[in-house]
């Protein structure tokens, strides 16, 4: 009788862990989010690297003597903020768990360009920027045919913006080389 007891306390518990680790679960716990798969990932991963580009472009606007470069970071501050807004609405409507502040990489990232200084830090933050843009445009690629309509117009409008960003980004790069 113990053994069967601990047994069930046993699978109670692992069921209880695993449930802890839905992904889907809604800010109110009674309320499921309304996106698929696809665009869970989209919404949340959108809404961390756009936070991401903003804390980023905030150190670049203070540590970067590069006029470019300062006011391509101040673009990079207007846009992904007004974005961040658009994303964060449409997640919050479709009862999305929001992630706070930025990822662990990004974290990591912020990190070592505080320690930078003049043109090192001019060509880690432009690196930083073509690669996350690269990123971004893959990740808003895979919801533009989304069947959330909402979703996909985002995804739409927002893309020519983030090719913008990439090709911008690039020609800064090839001038600090």
């Amino acid at each position: 009788m113990k053994l069967l007891t601990r047994i069930a306390l046993l699978s109670c518990l692992i069921f209880s862990v695993y449930a802890c680790n839905d992904q889907r679960k809604a800010k109110n716990y009674n309320e499921k989010t309304q996106v698929d798969d696809q665009a869970l990932p989209f919404l949340q991963k959108g809404i961390q690297s756009g936070n991401a580009e903003v804390k980023l472009s905030e150190l670049a606007l203070k540590n970067s003597q590069n006029v470019e470069i300062k006011q391509f970071a101040q673009m990079m501050i207007n846009d992904h903020t007004q974005n961040g807004k658009e994303l964060t609405d449409l997640a919050s409507k479709r009862k999305v768990n929001i992630p706070d502040g930025i990822d662990t990489e990004h974290n990591r990232i912020l990190t070592s360009l505080t320690t930078k200084t003049g043109a090192d830090f001019d060509k880690e933050y432009m690196q930083v920027m073509v690669h996350d843009h690269e990123k971004a445009i893959g990740l808003f690629e895979t919801v533009t045919d989304n069947t959330d309509k909402k979703i996909n117009d985002l995804a739409d409008k927002t893309l020519p913006k983030l090719r913008e960003h990439l090709k911008e980004a690039n020609a800064i790069c090839a001038k600090l080389k």
